[in-house]
């Protein structure tokens, strides 16, 4: 499968992280019936969220500083 037949509007993003987190990821995925890449995403909305509500983060919608 190419990752631009995936029927998503969304962006992609590759990270790397060891071996051990990712089965702990998996796990707590699981766990929350969510797949692993949802889990992912809804981690990184709510740190986003609270950078912008700490003023961490401009919470304008451009995305640039």
């Amino acid at each position: 499968m190419r990752f631009d037949d995936v029927a998503t509007n969304k962006a992609r993003l590759v990270a790397y992280c060891d071996p051990e987190t990712k089965e702990k990821l998996e796990r707590l995925a699981e766990l929350r019936l969510r797949s692993l890449s949802n889990l992912i995403e809804s981690v990184l909305v709510e740190e986003v969220a609270k950078a912008e509500a700490s003023g961490e983060l401009d919470s304008e919608a451009s995305g640039s500083k």
